[in-house]
Formats: C-alpha cells, structure tokens, sequence
C-alpha cells in the first residue's frame, strides 16, 4: 500500500499518508495526539488508523498513560511490512545494507575497490548480492520499497548518473547510468544522491542531532566531501560542483600544486593520497620509521600501514598525520567563520582510523574558532552512525519519496 502513496492521491488518500508520516515519525503515539497533529475529527482519525491497521501497515504497542480515564492505545509501525536497500558508493569500497522500514540493518555486503573493479564489477555485485538477499529472506519485488544510493560524484542526479569521478582505483568511470543498470536488472525504483547528503540526512533523522538547525558534515578520504543543513534543512548545492569534491580551499598560496590545477589546497595536504605521498617521500630521503619493517619496497607503503603506524606511535608517520592534520583543520575553521555551524560531524577514513588526526584536527579548529568568535559554541564529533551512515541514509532516500514530509 505505501508504493500507492506516491500515486494521484485523493484528499482521503494524503490524509492517510500525513497519518501514517505521524505514526512513522511520532510513534509510539496515542489517537489524541494524532488528532491533535493532524487537526482530523475523531471518528475519521479512528476510521483511518482502522484502515492502516487493516493492511497491517501499523499495530497496537501497548498502552500510554492515563489523564484520568482509560489508558490510551498507541500505534507504531509495522517495520517488516516492506524493506529497502542502501548504497554507499566510495572510492575505496561499495556497501550494501538491507534494511526494515525503521532502517534497523538486517543484512550487510561489502566490495573493496581495487583496479579490477570497474563500475560493471560493482553493479553486477550489487545485482547478485541484492538478489541473492531477497531470494534468503524470501522478498518479492512488491515488498521492496526501492534502492538508495549514496555516491561519490560529480553525479546527475536526476537521472541517476555518475559523471566523471577522480581518484577511484579503476578504469571506466564516465557517464555510467547506474540508475538505469540497476533498475532494468532488478525491476526496483533506485534513488541517488550524494553520499555526504545521505550520510547527514540518516545522522540528522535518526539521532538526537535533530536538536541542530544548523550542521556541517565532513567525509574525508581519498577527497573531501561535505554537506550542510542549513536552518533545519538539506542544501543539495549543484551536480556542477562535484567532480573535485570540497577539499579544494587554498590555505596556502604559494604551496602544493593540487589534482584540481591550483596550489595550496586542503586536498593537496590532508588527503589520502597527499598522506601517502609525503609519507614515502620521507622515507626516500632516509628517514627512520617502522615502516621499513613491514614492507619490502618504499612505494608499496599504503595508507592502512600509516595508520597503524600512527596507532603505535611511529614518530615519522606520527609527524606527517599531524601535519596533514593541522591543514585540514585550518580548512575546517575557515568553514566555521563563513557558515557558523551548531555541529560538525568529522568522517571517513582519515578520521576513524586515527585518532591523532581527529584530535588535531578538532583542536585546530576549534582553537582558531575561540580567535575570531570567543563565545561562539561548536559541538565537534564523529556521529552516530558510524561507516554506515551513507548506506542508511541512502535508504532514508526511498523512505521520503513515499513518505515526503
């Protein structure tokens, strides 16, 4: 019935959709409080939670409490009704969640990207580990609501394309119409959007950061890729801006020349690749560190081997992290001056993977913030979510075509 809501809806059938979005988002929750955001009579509130719970799309939870007479009945959702998968689309793997309707994780799959796994491999992966799921949990497609992507970019949004992405492993990354592709192989409605949009939107619906109006959301990897809601609201900015992703402020005009043509960018210091680069620079010039234990050749250092380094408090890897670090939060404080977030939520692999560049880079930040707006108060973490967060949130991206706010 929930794919029905996105049909020409009657008045009747939008006032079920508001009812069901309430119970959804407010639930559990009592028939006075629907009636009490819905502004509906009693009798047509009760004649549609009958029908809602008729199709089993609701059930009774239990009873609330009493202001004097009997206890009140409350309603939630019925979470195994439907499901919907998400996506997340990285440069340095792609992962696949299958999730209830309440995005509870049921199922995970995870391809690593290399130089063999050009966007053919990835969706035939997709192909069979989305099938072969639905086949164990014996899903028909009508009782999959859709497929959420959250991806690198630059990206077309509205039909489903990813344009020309930098950085990744493999070959063959223009114009792929993964929409299409798995659309046509699945038989399933797919929905795209960038995965920093994604992983923001799952953070900001899901968790208590809800309480923010306004938020800045950084992942940081092999690029730099950020969001914002602003005002309580997503700004999605421009499919044109996306090929380079949003680590290419200059911090430095007289530095490093950068992928993007410029010198001095956050991207050219702090990045994955930078890292890596600078690392075995260093140690082409002689300098110690246990690197040189764990690998036989210099060039074959990657970024797994820095952080663990790191971790173990390799000076020279340490030296390097710290430095990369520094840039990246001068970046960051640069951000805060212009757009004045309540929270910052800092992720990708540079920050899960090593503490020492997420306390920098906090510490920077916030210390340059203290400067220019001493009584200014920022809340700097690494959400919720974890790595999954772009995945969720992309199945988030089905959820609100069927049920828009």
């Amino acid at each position: 019935m929930i794919k029905q809501f996105t049909d020409s809806l009657s008045q009747k059938d939008k006032t079920l959709r508001q009812l069901y979005r309430f119970i959804y988002e407010y639930g559990p929750i009592s028939k006075v409080n629907l009636i009490d955001l819905t502004g509906l009579k009693q009798t047509t509130c009760t004649r549609l939670i009958d029908e809602l719970l008729s199709h089993k799309l609701i059930f009774e939870a239990g009873f609330g409490e009493s202001s004097g007479g009997r206890k009140p009945i409350l309603y939630k959702i019925k979470p195994d009704t439907y499901y919907v998968f998400g996506i997340d689309i990285s440069r340095t793997y792609t992962k696949l969640l299958l999730m209830d309707l309440n995005l509870h994780l049921l199922k995970e799959e995870r391809l690593s990207l290399n130089q063999t796994t050009t966007p053919d491999v990835i969706v035939a992966f997709l192909v069979s580990k989305i099938t072969e799921l639905m086949e164990k949990k014996s899903l028909t497609k009508d009782l999959v609501l859709g497929i959420g992507i959250g991806s690198i970019g630059p990206l077309n949004r509205d039909d489903g394309i990813l344009l020309d992405p930098v950085d990744v492993p493999s070959p063959g990354w223009e114009k792929i119409p993964i929409k299409d592709m798995l659309e046509k192989q699945l038989g399933i409605d797919v929905f795209i959007d960038y995965g920093v949009n994604t992983a923001l939107l799952a953070e900001y619906q899901l968790t208590s950061f809800n309480m923010y109006q306004n938020i800045v959301y950084v992942i940081k990897g092999v690029g730099t890729r950020t969001g914002m809601i602003m005002d309580g609201n997503l700004t999605r900015g421009s499919d044109k801006l996306g090929r380079y992703g949003q680590g290419h402020m200059i911090i430095n005009v007289h530095g490093k020349k950068c992928i993007c043509g410029s010198y001095g960018c956050v991207h050219a210091y702090s990045s994955i690749p930078a890292i890596v680069e600078e690392v075995i620079n260093l140690l082409k010039e002689g300098r110690d560190s246990i690197l040189r234990e764990r690998v036989s050749q210099i060039e074959q250092v990657h970024f797994d081997h820095i952080c663990q380094a790191v971790n173990e408090g390799d000076p020279l890897c340490s030296q390097v992290i710290k430095d990369a670090a520094y840039y990246a939060g001068i970046g960051l404080s640069n951000v805060i001056n212009v757009l004045h977030p309540e929270l910052i939520i800092l992720g990708g692999p540079t920050y899960t993977n090593m503490e020492l560049f997420y306390e920098t880079v906090k510490e920077t930040a916030l210390m340059k913030n203290k400067i220019m707006y001493p009584n200014h108060e920022i809340v700097i973490n690494r959400g919720n979510l974890g790595e999954n967060a772009t995945s969720i949130g992309a199945g988030s991206l089905v959820l609100g075509h069927y049920l828009p706010n």
